[in-house]
């Protein structure tokens, strides 16, 4: 999905909240009648533009309408929040203060009214700031879905792992939404903290969690495999088995790990097995090619392996390992050292053969794979980009 049509999807999100908003003030009979912004044509104007993705003309006819009409307190809200996800940060939080400033919020208005402000300080970089505001919108509320989502975030990016997962738990039974992939992924986080402090029982603990809430948690798995390589070679195996068969398009994360295991146990010969069945399933696998190419090196099958290597870079020429190994290959034939030594000095430095990996919520794009996209925050939606050959000339 592209950025503009993810910004579209935002803003008619928010385009629906207003409405709803709208629709619940227009049906209130108590103390409050706000009613009266609806008749604005500014308003009218600012759904049109909010609909039709024009977020700072949208935020232009909201802005009129609060001035028209200072008591449209939905209005004020869905305002701060738009003007947020434009940038316009300040202005957000000075238009929640001024929100919270009223005496005549009842307590889920004014948990809101903190929510949103938490989540301006959050957009700004002020995040003790943004967590303080969090915790009050919960204490005024503590059944707030945006303060639960914004907070688990915050603490998700202060690696905060235990913490999130506690949100995330809460918010689960709150929505009663299938929570169970991304509670997996917060279980695997706490995993890799405990093996980076040292402590690899509470790491398969986090890691067996993780898999028993969803086996398409990729990271659990490999952990878990790297805590069984050294004393259980074949239960490792097994584990990165059922890892690519989960996740096939992420096996080529398992591939040393798993040739490690295999030989560990006294067949190494599986892995070429397991490559080869990839690479029939999908014949445009560069990865299981260059995998198995080194095997084939490893057991002095150069010209096999140098093969493989040429399939793997038509299968994707912006592959940078797959140039670097089709040069060590040829140097392996034969090839004059010198030169081969400038190719692949030249090769390590070019931006232009990255392994591209793209996050499918946002289309930010990073080196290496990530599990949790550091742009929009989703959880397993990163993928690698394929790049094919060029169309022969006519």
């Amino acid at each position: 999905m592209s950025d503009t049509a993810l910004l579209a999807v935002l803003l008619a999100g928010i385009a629906g909240l207003l409405a709803g908003r709208a629709w619940a003030a227009a049906l209130r009979q108590g103390e409050r009648d706000r009613a009266g912004y609806r008749a604005s044509p500014h308003y009218a104007e600012g759904l049109h533009y909010l609909a039709a993705g024009h977020a700072e003309l949208a935020a232009s006819e909201l802005a009129k309408v609060a001035r028209e009409d200072p008591g449209a307190l939905e209005v004020l809200q869905v305002l701060g929040s738009l003007l947020r996800e434009i940038g316009q940060v300040e202005r957000a939080i000075q238009t929640h203060q001024s929100l919270l400033a009223r005496r005549d919020l009842s307590r889920p208005e004014r948990a809101q009214a903190l929510a949103s402000l938490g989540a301006d300080f959050r957009r700004a970089g002020f995040l003790d700031r943004a967590g303080r505001t969090f915790d009050e919108a919960l204490a005024a509320d503590p059944r707030n879905i945006q303060a639960l989502i914004e907070l688990q975030k915050l603490q998700e990016e202060q690696r905060e792992w235990s913490e999130a997962y506690r949100l995330r738990t809460r918010l689960h039974r709150l929505r009663k939404s299938d929570d169970s992939l991304v509670l997996g992924y917060l279980q695997a986080e706490m995993g890799r903290e405990a093996l980076r402090a040292g402590d690899p029982e509470a790491a398969q603990k986090a890691f067996t969690t993780a898999l028993a809430l969803d086996r398409r948690v990729f990271p659990a798995h490999l952990g878990l495999a790297d805590l069984l390589l050294a004393r259980e070679p074949a239960r490792a195996a097994a584990v990165l088995e059922e890892a690519m068969q989960v996740a096939p398009e992420r096996a080529y994360l398992a591939f040393d790990r798993l040739a490690r295991a295999y030989a560990d146990c006294g067949q190494p010969g599986r892995f070429a097995d397991v490559c080869e069945r990839i690479i029939r399933d999908d014949p445009r696998d560069w990865r299981a090619r260059l995998a198995l190419a080194g095997h084939l090196r490893a057991q002095g099958k150069q010209s096999e392996a140098y093969g493989l290597l040429l399939r793997a870079v038509e299968a994707n020429p912006q592959a940078l390992a797959a140039h670097l190994e089709c040069w060590r290959a040829l140097d392996a034939l034969g090839l004059e050292r010198a030169s081969v030594d400038r190719y692949l000095a030249t090769a390590e430095q070019s931006v232009f053969y990255r392994d591209p990996h793209i996050c499918t919520a946002c289309r930010y794009r990073a080196d290496d794979m990530l599990w949790r996209c550091p742009h929009c925050h989703e959880w397993n939606t990163f993928v690698e980009e394929r790049v094919g050959p060029a169309a022969a000339p006519s």
